[in-house]
């Protein structure tokens, strides 16, 4: 009893190690995701006017005070530029074969920095009058909750507007898929169409360069599921045999139990299992 409890947690371990390995959207500057910085930035201000979250409201009457309120998203957007722009510059090798695990380790520490600029300029305009530490963290404490807030409201919205967004964002990132003969290969989930299995080989479908190819190895499909699927890939299970990129693929008839897909721009159709076909309903927006 103790060996299989002691085998499930190393499982365990074992599974959230491989989750921090993930590869992840690399943090990278281009106008639209400048764009989103000064929207969320702005929107923290505004948030605060309007709703005066953890009792912060203008009781006198001050007519600077709102002002003093926008100036910090603006405080705000500035401490992440810059940490943005100096932590690359001197850690490099950190910036290279992007996971989960360091994007988790880079916005927390962006989260302290910003949070710090923030409880800077706030001392600052008070006078230093309540500069300590645990006043620190208890103001990184109320700047995380209302950048979450607003993130994750601006992040729902667009996910709205675009269902598939995060998958076509994160499948930019290369994954390297692992054999049993030791042989290894690179690939983006977005080029991938679909993995059928053969017995204990798997085929890749995919395209390079516009053309389409095909990889053997030697894996079981299940292997290739644990490396490949994950919630950041467009990449599902469809039937015991089959792994399909949702991007590539349409319904070509379905009832509540059945259901036949089929590769958009060529001939080849993928079975879907009946556990599956609810959900792959509602990942190719067909109402089930």
């Amino acid at each position: 009893m103790a060996s299989n409890s002691l085998f499930r947690e190393n499982v365990r371990i074992m599974n959230l190690q491989n989750l921090l390995k993930t590869p992840f959207p690399r943090p990278r500057w281009n106008k639209k995701n400048l764009f989103w910085l000064i929207l969320i930035g702005m929107s923290c201000s505004l948030f605060i006017i309007l709703f005066k979250p953890f009792g912060i409201e203008n009781v006198n009457n001050q007519w600077y005070y709102d002002l003093v309120i926008l100036s910090m998203g603006i405080v705000f957007i500035s401490s992440y530029l810059f940490i943005a722009a100096l932590v690359p510059s001197l850690f490099p090798a950190l910036f290279k074969n992007w996971t989960l695990g360091k994007a988790i380790f880079w916005y927390a520490l962006v989260m302290l920095f910003t949070g710090g600029g923030l409880f800077l300029y706030k001392s600052f305009l008070a006078g230093f009058s309540d500069f300590t530490l645990s006043e620190y963290f208890f103001f990184l404490g109320r700047t995380a909750l209302i950048a979450l807030t607003v993130s994750f409201f601006s992040l729902g919205l667009y996910q709205y507007l675009n269902r598939k967004s995060l998958n076509s964002i994160s499948s930019q990132e290369e994954y390297l898929l692992n054999t049993s003969q030791g042989k290894a290969i690179r690939i983006h989930p977005r080029d991938i169409l679909y993995i059928s299995s053969d017995d204990n080989y798997v085929d890749i479908h995919y395209l390079k360069d516009g053309q389409r190819k095909k990889e053997v190895l030697r894996a079981s499909l299940k292997s290739i599921e644990a490396q490949l699927v994950n919630a950041m890939t467009p990449m599902y299970r469809c039937h015991r045999g089959y792994l399909i990129n949702v991007n590539r693929f349409s319904i070509q008839n379905s009832s509540s139990r059945n259901m036949l897909l089929s590769l958009n721009g060529y001939e080849d159709e993928v079975p879907v299992s009946r556990q599956y076909v609810t959900n792959l309903k509602k990942l190719l927006s067909i109402d089930p």
